[in-house]
């Protein structure tokens, strides 16, 4: 008997040895490495997000702080379609547009050039699926490209989160930071505003692009550009509030804006030249890279495996997301956190450098964002809340 004892404790010793091993040799993995699909793991490039607190210091302050940003240089087509957005822009979030005004007045530009340089990132994008055309292989790279991957919205809780997939090389230029405000809490993208809560509506993104609709042109009048989106829409009470003020408007490339509001309504703004829509589901929505009439289309002469892998996972990304808002029991922030964690919804570095970069859960109705520094699979979230 003391013999078997003895010979468990050494197994028992054994077995937790090899798994400290295992474990080290895992955590000493770096982003960019090829990771197991199933059960990657790696120590986080950035535990959090790094928390800009305006809180109490104005306009002015927040004016300052953008202005110093880093802005990527527009292209002239892109300038000219920004012209026609800047009273657009006025229009839908005339207190955002007064902000973007003094960062002008501060970098010495004219405002449209600021609404530009927040577009161009998207346009970018967009010419990499013009120029694929048919051709499967150009339309997968063009995919590996696209911005904020996966977003889900809970029914009546108010809730709302999104995985923001892009190149792995984003995680490691800039840390993830959050700007707090008494108005807002939000991401910073270009100087301006993007994924965010105001005091009852949230907002995220997906980006859609050319596969689901045609962009603008210089011709366009009607358009407005996806940082005033996001500020009208988490300046409004309501989701309904919002929607009406986007409805008669569409951004230079299609996206659609996934949002949640504290009184319980969700849905999927999906901004597009071909009309602005409100969706909602039963449960919740889970949404992908395509609005419903991209994915028909793509169907209809590939298998669902042949249109998945050409599009980075978007189909496959949008079902696993409805299947869970759809059945989850626990419909909470941490109920949302488990499934951004979850293949196919959670990308990590296995094939492709399109990964995971970080998450974002807005929660309307506590009035807190829990926000990740890094694929929340290897990190923890930072908690900002109004109060």
């Amino acid at each position: 008997m003391k013999n078997s004892l003895k010979t468990l404790t050494v197994a028992v010793s054994l077995a937790t040895a090899i798994g400290a091993v295992s474990f080290t040799a895992a955590a000493q993995q770096a982003p960019g490495e090829k990771l197991d699909y199933y059960a990657p793991d790696r120590t986080a490039h950035q535990v959090g997000a790094v928390v800009v607190d305006l809180t109490g210091k104005g306009q002015e302050a927040l004016a300052q702080h953008l202005a110093t940003l880093h802005r990527l240089t527009p292209e002239q087509i892109v300038l000219d379609i920004a012209a026609n957005a800047t009273q657009n822009n006025k229009a839908i979030a005339p207190k955002y547009a007064e902000l973007m005004e003094r960062q002008a007045q501060i970098k010495g530009v004219e405002i449209h050039e600021l609404y530009a340089a927040i577009a161009q990132a998207d346009w970018d994008i967009n010419k990499s699926f013009v120029a694929a055309g048919d051709d499967l292989a150009m339309l997968q790279g063009a995919a590996e490209t696209m911005r904020g991957c996966t977003t889900l919205a809970f029914a009546e809780t108010g809730i709302v989160a999104q995985n923001n997939d892009m190149n792995i090389s984003n995680l490691m230029s800039a840390e993830t930071t959050v700007i707090k405000t008494d108005e807002r809490i939000f991401f910073a993208t270009d100087g301006g505003h993007f994924q965010g809560m105001g005091k009852h509506v949230a907002a995220v993104l997906n980006f859609m692009g050319e596969p689901s609709a045609p962009s603008v042109t210089v011709n366009t009048k009607n358009v407005v550009t996806p940082d005033a989106v996001f500020a009208a829409i988490t300046a409004s009470s309501s989701i309904e509030e919002a929607f009406n003020k986007l409805k008669d408007y569409t951004t230079p490339v299609a996206i659609n804006f996934t949002v949640a509001d504290d009184k319980g309504d969700h849905g999927a703004i999906e901004m597009t030249t071909n009309g602005t829509r409100l969706v909602r589901g039963e449960s919740g929505i889970g949404h992908g890279n395509h609005t419903a009439e991209m994915r028909e289309a793509f169907l209809a002469d590939k298998t669902e495996l042949e249109a998945n892998m050409t599009f980075a996972d978007t189909f496959a990304r949008e079902d696993a997301a409805n299947l869970f808002i759809n059945y989850a029991k626990e419909r909470t922030v941490q109920g949302m956190q488990f499934i951004l964690e979850q293949k196919p919804i959670n990308i990590t570095k296995y094939d492709s450098d399109f990964v995971t970069v970080e998450a974002m859960v807005f929660d309307t109705k506590a009035g807190c964002a829990y926000v990740s520094g890094d694929n929340p699979k290897f990190g923890d979230y930072t908690k900002v809340c109004f109060n």
